[in-house]
């Protein structure tokens, strides 16, 4: 395919006004991030070398003149929109690119985060809370003293906050999983108006995770056990990428879950119920989704 000059100077401009907009405004990505795969996406569709030289020209501008994380953002629109025409060109279900996208997503945001921190740009979440808590115990210290509140009721706000630190490598992949399902809402009708053929999406009971998963999850949690505190990039990203890989082994417990409450005609109330369950013991979900791709369970349930 030739590169289609007109397309790619008008993309190029927007991308731009893009990452000019998140370079003023780091918090503007909230709103721009749905519709920001339109543009790249659309030229993808259209001519690859004119998405490439599109992509390169904005890296370049982008590396030169915007901040950092302005940088790392823009670049994220671009990859996206570079594995979301791939995978429309692939045909893929809708579902395989909301988990593909959200992993890979996942995993870049993820170490965007540990190379922002290691190079000081970025406070831990372990000093972030640590902080925290040393504001918290200096206000409730003439508290203590007054008899307002107990020594246990400090012990417990520093346990939640130790319990919150936890979670959020979760939570963050959760908010990206949002944010890519809308955005995958969004973009795909945006994209048929423009003539580019897009799939749908399956019911829930018949999404499928592709078996690499499975490998990649068990590869990351034996390689888990021989890293120590000491090595702390490698850990980083294994220790990110078995939260990515837990997300989607959560969202196969899902499917069987659906597909069961499918086959058995539940009554509504009975769903609702199981699926509040799910979410409450996310743990025990996750774990009946790899048994599914370990042993194909939808294929043994019978009506």
């Amino acid at each position: 395919m030739k590169i289609d000059f007109l397309k790619t100077s008008i993309i190029t401009l927007i991308l731009l006004a893009i990452a000019f907009l998140i370079n003023v405004g780091p918090g503007l990505i909230i709103l721009i991030a749905p519709f920001s795969l339109i543009p790249g996406t659309y030229l993808y569709m259209k001519s690859r070398p004119s998405f490439y030289v599109m992509a390169a020209i904005v890296t370049l501008i982008s590396m030169i003149f915007m901040t950092i994380v302005a940088f790392q953002m823009i670049l994220a629109i671009l990859i996206m929109s570079y594995i979301l025409g791939y995978l429309l060109t692939s045909r893929v279900s809708r579902e395989l690119m909301l988990f593909t996208m959200t992993a890979l997503l996942s995993m870049y945001v993820l170490l965007s985060i540990i190379f922002l921190q290691l190079t000081d740009m970025m406070p831990t979440t372990k000093k972030w809370f640590g902080e925290l808590k040393e504001v918290y115990e200096t206000l409730a210290k003439s508290e203590i003293e007054n008899g307002n509140i107990t020594r246990e009721n400090v012990t417990l706000f520093n346990s939640a906050l130790d319990a919150m630190q936890l979670q959020v490598p979760g939570l963050i992949i959760f908010n990206l999983f949002l944010l890519i399902l809308l955005t995958l809402v969004i973009t795909l009708p945006l994209l048929r108006k423009l003539k580019v053929a897009t799939p749908n999406f399956r019911p829930l009971y018949l999404w499928q995770m592709p078996k690499i998963a499975l490998y990649l999850y068990f590869a990351a949690s034996i390689t888990g056990w021989f890293l120590s505190p000491e090595d702390v990039v490698l850990l980083g990203i294994v220790v990110n990428l078995k939260y990515v890989l837990e997300w989607i082994m959560f969202i196969q417990g899902l499917s069987l879950l659906s597909f069961f409450l499918k086959v058995k005609r539940m009554p509504s109330f009975v769903k609702v119920l199981l699926f509040v369950l799910a979410f409450l013991m996310a743990p025990v979900t996750q774990f009946f989704g790899i048994l599914d791709l370990i042993f194909r369970i939808k294929t043994r349930i019978k009506p």
